[in-house]
């Protein structure tokens, strides 16, 4: 479902609930001190409202964190005060912007959390999920957003699918307010109550690439969504166990799922307490085992820090895969495809030792909606263009003539792994790779695995499938003057379709066709040869790197069959 990012029926639920709490904008302020007003000034960003609280003793040439605060409920409206009360007020105590000096953002919405321009819907699929699929402490809400789901399905100009403005605030973080003054971009927290408790699981859900840490106190992750992409952002949930409003299950659910995934994740219990937990959640300074406030770790991963902003302040974004330049382009790939998801997968230390001159990081794409069960994986090998790329140059590039971009383009339950060498492919390490993906990725099918390239990407092919047949279900080398080379006996049974440019040089147009004789002779019954007309080598590069058809007639095998 595209661009569907809202939750807005599930969030309105909240402050339905919980708007007996808030001011009427009609009635009398909210109780901000005129000191908290005072050192948040206020600004406004294509129609969204903020308060801004600079670092104390700001210097304007050295680089601070930021947080982004999320209010609740409560906060909602246009006055531009309500969203300062609570946890911001206690942000201004002078010992701790002294130990922890930063800048908080604290925007207002009037309605909930979501960014409407990017494609993560954290709706469900309509039709895809009922009420009885849900735990019984989501129900309540979770009625709301499958009702909404079906209604934006029939509706896709549904008006509250547009009033979300996290994508706007996100916007004015990386233009006007990163212009102005220098952001860490590697600290950037996000954390919120009840909705913004919503609001920061969201945030982190749609953008798990920018954030360094978040604090989500009182919110719900819906098991409808994926929670792989929230399982390396670390976090720090806590719920009051005697929540009426927002059920304790909102965060124990979403805590249990990322114990299965070995998050980087912990969850504080505020045992006895209710929908006000935020009092303890942003002042929390340990453990208090006789009152049961006890904190549980998804793995061993998650820093233990136990005072809650010490603990927030030692997380850095250079934690995730790759750097910030590369996410960044990644941000911008998975924002414009739609038919797949992106995800960066960083080689263990230990692993890269024996990958010789394999880069540190490869890319990797599953689809959107991912289907139950196994799925096949395809390894596409880049040419030698790639070599001296930098990682966010072959990103790019993979995405619009590669690997990605055919993922992107055939939309099949497919899993598509492009690792990245500094040098021509060795059929050894990439044994070694294979044989750490199969032992990583359980949802892999082992009968299905699939490898393709062109130019020094056919070479590895050609080598791979040389040194390895009995590993593949089929296999496509592309762009190259294979000629005599390679024992094509031990290829009998391995489907190959070889493809070249017409106006490409004349050996690698008679080596691919010379390859294609030799395995017909041979008695290879699968091998296909196309010749695109008139192409070069670039332009047969694009061919094969946007044939659907390739992709289709590969999945056909298995070696199960």
């Amino acid at each position: 479902m595209r661009n569907l990012t809202l939750v807005t029926s599930l969030f309105v639920l909240i402050t339905a609930v919980s708007v007996a709490a808030a001011q009427n904008q009609r009635g009398p302020r909210p109780a901000v001190s005129p000191e908290t007003i005072a050192l948040y000034e206020p600004g406004e960003f294509k129609g969204v409202k903020y308060r801004l609280m600079k670092p104390i003793d700001f210097d304007q040439e050295k680089a601070y964190p930021l947080i982004l605060s999320l209010h609740g409920a409560g906060g909602r409206g246009s006055q531009n005060i309500k969203n300062l009360r609570n946890w911001n007020e206690w942000l201004t105590e002078e010992k701790l912007r002294r130990k922890h000096p930063c800048f908080v953002l604290a925007p207002q919405s009037p309605t909930s959390w979501f960014d409407p321009s990017v494609k993560h819907s954290v709706l469900p699929e309509a039709g895809a999920v009922k009420i009885d699929d849900l735990p019984v402490g989501m129900r309540k809400f979770g009625q709301r957003a499958i009702e909404l789901a079906a209604a934006v399905a029939e509706n896709p100009d549904d008006p509250r699918i547009q009033s979300g403005v996290l994508g706007k605030v996100l916007e004015y973080i990386d233009t006007e307010l990163s212009a102005q003054y220098k952001i860490d971009a590697d600290r950037v927290y996000c954390l919120g109550h009840s909705m913004g408790g919503m609001g920061t699981f969201t945030a982190v859900y749609q953008h798990p690439d920018r954030f360094a840490a978040a604090i989500p106190s009182a919110g719900a992750f819906y098991p409808w969504l994926d929670a792989k992409r929230i399982k390396d952002v670390p976090l720090w949930i806590f719920h009051g166990n005697d929540d009426k409003v927002v059920d304790y299950v909102g965060s124990r659910h979403p805590f249990e799922r990322l114990k299965k995934l070995n998050a980087n994740t912990k969850l504080t219990t505020v045992t006895g307490m209710g929908h006000g937990s935020n009092q303890l959640a942003f002042t929390y300074t340990g453990d208090d085992p006789e009152k049961g406030y006890v904190t549980e770790y998804a793995s061993d991963r998650p820093d233990k820090t136990d005072h809650v902003w010490d603990w927030l302040f030692k997380q850095k974004r250079s934690g995730q895969v790759g750097r910030a330049d590369i996410n960044k382009t990644l941000q911008e790939i998975n924002n414009r495809f739609r038919h797949v998801d992106v995800e960066l997968v960083e080689w263990p230390d230990e692993l890269q030792k024996k990958l010789g001159k394999m880069k540190e990081i490869a890319f990797m794409a599953y689809p959107e909606k991912k289907p139950k069960g196994k799925l096949p994986l395809l390894i596409s090998l880049h040419g030698g263009g790639g070599r001296n790329m930098s990682l966010p140059e072959q990103l790019a590039r993979s995405a619009d003539v590669k690997g990605l971009g055919l993922a992107e383009l055939a939309e099949k339950d497919l899993i598509l792994l492009e690792p990245n060498s500094s040098d021509i492919w060795d059929a050894s390490s990439l044994d070694t790779m294979l044989d750490y993906v199969l032992e990583s990725y359980e949802e892999i099918d082992e009968n299905r695995i699939y490898v393709m390239g062109h130019s020094m990407g056919g070479y590895g092919t050609w080598a791979w499938i040389n040194e390895s047949a009995d590993r593949f279900a089929a296999a496509s080398p592309s762009g190259i003057p294979i000629g005599d080379s390679g024992d094509v006996a031990s290829l009998v049974n391995l489907p190959i379709w070889g493809m070249v440019g017409g106006g490409d040089k004349k050996d690698r147009v008679a080596g691919i066709k010379r390859m294609v004789e030799r395995l017909r002779a041979a008695g290879n019954k699968h091998v296909k040869y196309t010749e695109f007309p008139g192409a070069d080598h670039a332009a047969g590069n694009a061919a094969v790197f946007s044939s659907v058809e390739l992709v289709d007639w590969m999945l056909g095998f298995s070696q199960a069959e």
